[in-house]
């Protein structure tokens, strides 16, 4: 079990007001917090075009819809096997390190593509089978889904050091504020990415790579800055691990203590369950999206860059929208509805193959998307104690993980045989039965009233960031040396 410095030494301060205004102009003033979204934005640009340049390049390497459903499996088995991992850690150690080393992991797995296309013709291998000879590219797709995972596991860790750290260093009346902007940023990562992504891909796989590989880079540079002007998170003091043994121990403990926040807020609970619902039934347009697109409507690279763009667009605008609201009370009423508006989105999918509608549909996933994960990682921060903040994230990325994971395996195996359309009406069908049960829970368990009546949740304080909030200046920061940066937090051994 972790214990802050801050709570051992027994500082007691009020709950925050709830009625305090929030203030947009206060969190775009927050230097730290715009560093980090800018950091993010820049990343996600790097992933949407690496990503979709990997997709397209196994498509035209095999044609297999089997193997674009192995290689979503490969994407997503880091959130299943690291996730637990990095939520405790990201629980333990210095958030900023975390996301600084996942960036250099990214920017090594990104260059190493680049490698592996440049040296295709090296990896092929002459195969005569039955006296036909043919070259395979078994050992150039064994090295792109290495590297593939590489990259996941990066993306496994960098995310909840994120969710985190942005608890730290923005104030609790703010986090809606802060979550709205953090969804523009990406949204508009989505538009710029994807349209880059599939303009670049049209022209070479290549320069796809490199920029990717740039984009990472950088990216990590701005988290250096962060280092100089941003919190720097609370030292955690906890008893040290004499044998891997008892790491082991530890570490399932503290999972135990994460799982336990989870279970001690009904509507953290309830989201996540519906979330990992949701993310199963969707494992079916995660792999058949590329083999609808560039199989059935033969549509180029640069549509799937706008299709994704037309999301995005949506995205920010639903995010400014949400953003001017400071505050949401009924986040559970809103996420209920957005899975509601996801099933109806499912089932036009399944059954249309015009472009167009296409576009419409592609759309209104960027304003649903805006309004269940806003809702949803701001009710996290909001309700959590931030010393257990990582261990929940984590969580909500190994649920969602593995319900992906299953999801698409049990699509990719039935893909060679079954249409497309089918499987997409079986998922839709899924998800209808999930959502109106889901409906008719949170309407009996009363869910989907006002989170701020809640006296029994708002009641329970978290000092540490009480304090953090009631601060007006940034006054916590660290000059770190990059040498410092591959350093633990500062542990101490209690008696």
């Amino acid at each position: 079990m972790s214990v802050t410095t801050e709570e051992k030494n027994g500082l007691t301060t009020g709950v925050e007001n709830l009625e305090e205004k929030p203030s947009i102009v206060e969190v775009l003033k927050n230097k730290a917090f715009m560093l980090l979204f800018g950091a993010q934005f820049i990343e996600n640009i790097g992933r949407a075009i690496s990503g979709l340049a990997l997709e397209f390049l196994v498509w035209d390497l095999t044609g297999s819809p089997f193997m674009m459903g192995i290689l979503s499996i490969i994407w997503l088995l880091p959130f299943v096997i690291i996730t637990p991992l990095a939520g405790v850690y990201t629980d333990r150690f210095d958030q900023r390190k975390i996301m600084f080393w996942s960036n250099i992991l990214s920017a090594l797995a990104s260059f190493g593509y680049l490698f592996v296309y440049l040296f295709r013709d090296s990896f092929m291998v002459l195969i005569t089978t039955s006296g036909f000879s043919q070259y395979s590219t078994r050992y150039m797709l064994v090295a792109l889904f290495i590297l593939c995972f590489l990259n996941s596991s990066s993306a496994a860790f960098f995310f909840p050091a994120r969710s985190a750290y942005t608890r730290l260093i923005v104030k609790k009346k703010n986090l809606l504020i802060a979550n709205s902007i953090g969804s523009t940023v990406f949204q508009i990562a989505t538009i710029v990415g994807f349209v880059l992504a599939g303009v670049l891909a049209a022209i070479s796989y290549r320069l796809s790579f490199i920029f990717d590989t740039t984009t990472f880079a950088v990216s990590g540079l701005l988290i250096l800055f962060i280092f100089r002007i941003g919190k720097k998170p609370p030292a955690v003091e906890r008893v040290k691990s004499t044998s891997v043994r008892q790491e082991f121990r530890s570490i399932y403990d503290d999972m135990k203590i994460g799982f336990g926040a989870i279970r001690e807020h009904p509507k953290i609970s309830y989201m996540l369950i519906i979330f990992t619902g949701l993310t199963f039934a969707f494992g079916a347009i995660n792999v058949l999206f590329v083999v609808i697109l560039r199989g059935e409507m033969e549509l180029s690279a640069t549509w799937y860059g706008a299709l994704q763009g037309v999301m995005g667009a949506t995205g920010i605008i639903a995010a400014i929208i949400m953003m001017s609201f400071g505050k949401l009370k009924r986040k559970i009423l809103l996420i209920n509805l957005g899975f509601l508006g996801a099933t109806i989105g499912m089932y036009v999918f399944a059954v249309s193959r015009n472009a167009w509608v296409l576009a419409t549909v592609f759309g209104t996933y960027g304003i649903l998307s805006v309004m269940i994960n806003i809702p949803a990682s701001t009710l996290i921060q909001e309700r959590v104690p931030y010393k257990k903040q990582g261990r929940v994230f984590g969580f909500q990325q190994l649920a969602q993980g593995i319900a992906q994971l299953v999801g698409m395996g049990i699509v990719s195996l039935i893909a060679e045989y079954v249409l497309p359309m089918y499987v997409l009406l079986a998922s839709s069908g899924l998800l209808s039965i999930l959502i109106i049960s889901g409906f008719i829970y949170s309407a009996r368990k009363g869910l989907m009233i006002d989170d701020y009546a809640d006296t029994e949740a708002n009641g329970k304080k978290d000092q540490l960031l009480d304090e953090f909030d009631d601060q007006k200046e940034l006054d916590i920061s660290a000059d770190i040396s990059i040498a410092e940066i591959s350093k633990p937090v500062k542990t101490k051994q209690l008696d």
